[in-house]
């Protein structure tokens, strides 16, 4: 069924698009020969009383084609370029103006009926960003960004996205049975992203999978290893040790009724056939950046944390894990200013409450943590190891390792072959080993996460049409931001998507119900029309351009300029749709 409203959803829109330049051209007297949505062979074809309409098997686009479209022969009258420059500008921009259209209209009554939003609550907090630094928690819930009022998270990733760079946003914060409180913060450009953010995702839920959401539909899932869902960090924590190991997981849930059960799921180990050649290692990340709170007393930034509670430590994980299971900080090991120290702070804090107080970072010189099963661990590597070369070139960062890494696979029919030049951890021993890459060994359970869904319902009709075009508005700003921060490499180009990741969004959304879809569709239609209105050659936008420059100066544009412009147009649309579908299939390998 989800798959059926994708693809009815985006043929729709190309459908108004194209009936938008059919009724302009047929309002403005200018003859239709040819309606055809989609490109290439046609499915169906049948002839009305003035044009002719088809159905075609590429639904990547399709067409309105009308009389007289070729400027150098002599006009008639119903022929394109027998229209008047006005007639013209409207029979051009009708496609755009029927997916505005369609947004501004159709969004009001959704609000009307309800749309369901991601809720606009922090799920969780990176420790040491920008939110971390603001005293942004779990449960928060966000406003407003910059006075817009916020409806969904999606809003908020939007407005700090698409913020100007390094400048300092005022977003109204309101924690659970509190009263709402101003917070200021300046966005960080996230590289690995490619735009700006602050370090914070949504509130999510775990639901049950498979045969298990069938037995229990309507459950609440209320612990896990006896810990609580709401303690999402050392639930991260608990569930990334289960993955790898295998464990089996204790689930504590509600039912529809209210009853509480308990349960046992047993891993299932992933298969691997498509699974990515991999190295197996990560950056140790325990030295501490930042630290506040109670534990401001016994650790400072610099400071490398070897053991908590004797427990050896790689990351915060290890952390929080070590921290729960003796009910609070008991001792720490670090190095700190060239000297080991052990401190015993007894201070009887939670694992989250250690996340909200410790941001950690890698060692300036990296050492790697090894994932139980990968090459690297059969290769003999250890936690705390460095890397110094692979196939003979000198790596410096994780960042380099990793781009080779990534070559490596990508250029190799089978698993690539490594050597490795590393040095154990306390060690100046350089030691050397040849190994496959392979995809390392994880556990899967009847588990599936979801981020947390609002309905938002409007009862005033009047309100829902302000909502509305408040909403539709905000859609075209974001568009047009979004071209200008591209265009001034403030959002990275990778984040472009083509009619893959259309689709892929498409049916995603349509998985969730038709409100969603249609929504969805909304935005896509603003999209589609801002975008049509970029001044390039070939497109709407292009022939509206020159439209506009014969109004202005009362003759038409030379053309051989015309020409040459739509040549060169035609090619920046075939290198766009070249790039942003590689985009897509990048996508899909990763």
């Amino acid at each position: 069924m989800a798959l059926l409203l994708t693809v009815f959803g985006i043929g729709f829109l190309l459908l108004i698009h194209e009936a938008g330049h059919y009724f302009a051209a047929r309002f403005v007297g200018i003859r239709v020969l040819e309606f055809s949505l989609g490109f290439g062979p046609r499915i169906l074809r049948w002839q009305g009383k003035a044009c002719t309409f088809r159905l075609a098997w590429i639904p990547l686009g399709g067409y309105v084609r009308v009389a007289g479209e070729d400027p150098e022969q002599k006009p008639k009258p119903g022929d394109l370029f027998y229209a008047s420059a006005p007639k013209r500008l409207l029979f051009y921009s009708g496609g755009i103006l029927m997916n505005f259209l369609f947004a501004f209209l159709l969004i009001p009554i959704l609000f009307l009926v309800g749309v369901p939003f991601e809720a606009p609550v922090v799920g969780s907090v990176q420790p040491g960003a920008v939110a971390w630094q603001a005293g942004i928690q779990r449960g928060d819930r966000i406003l407003e960004v910059q006075g817009r009022s916020i409806y969904g998270f999606r809003n908020i990733h939007s407005a700090i996205a698409l913020a100007p760079k390094e400048m300092a946003l005022t977003m109204l914060v309101q924690a659970p049975g509190e009263e709402p409180r101003n917070v200021s913060l300046t966005p960080n450009y996230d590289q690995e992203k490619g735009f700006q953010g602050i370090g914070i995702g949504p509130l999510m839920e775990l639901t049950f999978a498979n045969s298990l959401h069938k037995q229990f539909p309507h459950s609440n899932i209320l612990r896990i290893q006896g810990i609580p869902v709401e303690q999402t960090s050392l639930l991260a924590a608990v569930l990334e040790r289960a993955q790898t190991a295998g464990d089996t997981l204790t689930i504590e849930f509600a039912d529809e009724g209210g009853e509480i059960h308990k349960t046992q799921l047993q891993a299932q180990p992933i298969d691997l056939a498509d699974a990515p050649p991999q190295l197996g290692i990560s950056p140790m990340t325990n030295k501490v950046d930042q630290v506040r709170g109670g534990l401001a007393n016994w650790l400072h930034p610099g400071d490398i944390i070897l053991e908590v509670n004797h427990q050896s430590i790689r990351n915060l994980q290890d952390i929080l894990l070590a921290v729960h299971e003796q009910g609070g900080l008991k001792n720490i090991q670090l190095h700190a200013e060239k000297e080991d120290k052990f401190v015993e702070p007894n201070l009887l804090l939670s694992a989250e409450e250690v996340t909200a107080s410790l941001a950690l970072k890698p060692s300036d010189e990296v050492q790697y943590t090894i994932y139980p099963g990968s090459a690297a661990d059969k290769a003999g590597l250890k936690d705390g190891c460095r890397i110094l070369r692979v196939n003979q070139q000198p790596v410096r960062s994780f960042e380099e390792l990793r781009g080779f890494i990534l070559d490596l696979s990508a250029n190799a029919n089978s698993a690539p072959k490594v050597h490795l030049n590393w040095v154990a951890a306390n060690s100046s021993e350089i030691q050397s080993c040849d190994f496959q890459l392979a995809p390392i060994p994880r556990h899967s359970y009847e588990l599936t996460m979801q981020v947390v869904q609002e309905e938002v319902v409007v009862a005033s009709p009047i309100r829902a049409v302000r909502l509305g075009f408040q909403e539709a508005s905000n859609m075209v700003s974001e568009v047009l931001t979004t071209v200008k921060r591209m265009s001034s490499g403030a959002i990275a180009s990778k984040n472009l998507g083509g009619i893959i990741t259309i689709g892929t969004a498409t049916h995603s959304f349509a998985s969730q119900g038709f409100i969603p879809l249609l929504f969805f569709l909304c935005m896509i239609s603003v999209n589609l029309g801002v975008l049509n209105l970029l001044p390039i050659p070939a497109l709407d936008g292009g022939h509206i351009l020159f439209a506009l420059f014969e109004i202005l100066v009362r003759r038409p544009i030379n053309m051989a300029v015309q020409n040459a412009f739509q040549v060169v147009g035609v090619f920046i649309v075939l290198f766009f749709l070249i790039f942003v579908t590689t985009m897509d299939i990048q996508r899909l390998f990763q």
